[in-house]
């Protein structure tokens, strides 16, 4: 947990609104999936409030994502990963 928080910590202060996100879709898919599926635990809204983004600048993201190819979506909480490496590189 100390080590979650840590990372948590340099996520907010570090990087950016892409790099924010991309860091978080990486961790849930660490957390919740691995098979490419990720039913997202929480809303936008939410995401930005745990992210220190506002809601559109969620939406931008993800709808940038999206575009790149990099995510599909599969429902309002259902995001498909189609590029893990995109994501990895944009987190480092």
């Amino acid at each position: 947990e100390l080590k979650h928080a840590e990372d948590h910590m340099l996520l907010l202060g570090r990087k950016n609104a892409m790099e924010k996100v991309a860091a978080f879709l990486l961790e849930m898919d660490r957390r919740l999936a691995g098979a490419g599926m990720l039913a997202l635990p929480m809303c936008r809204r939410d995401i930005g409030d745990y992210l220190g983004l506002t809601l559109e600048t969620i939406s931008r993201a993800l709808s940038q994502l999206h575009a790149e190819g990099v995510l599909g979506f599969s429902g309002a909480r259902q995001i498909v990963l189609r590029n893990r490496q995109h994501l990895r590189d944009m987190d480092a």
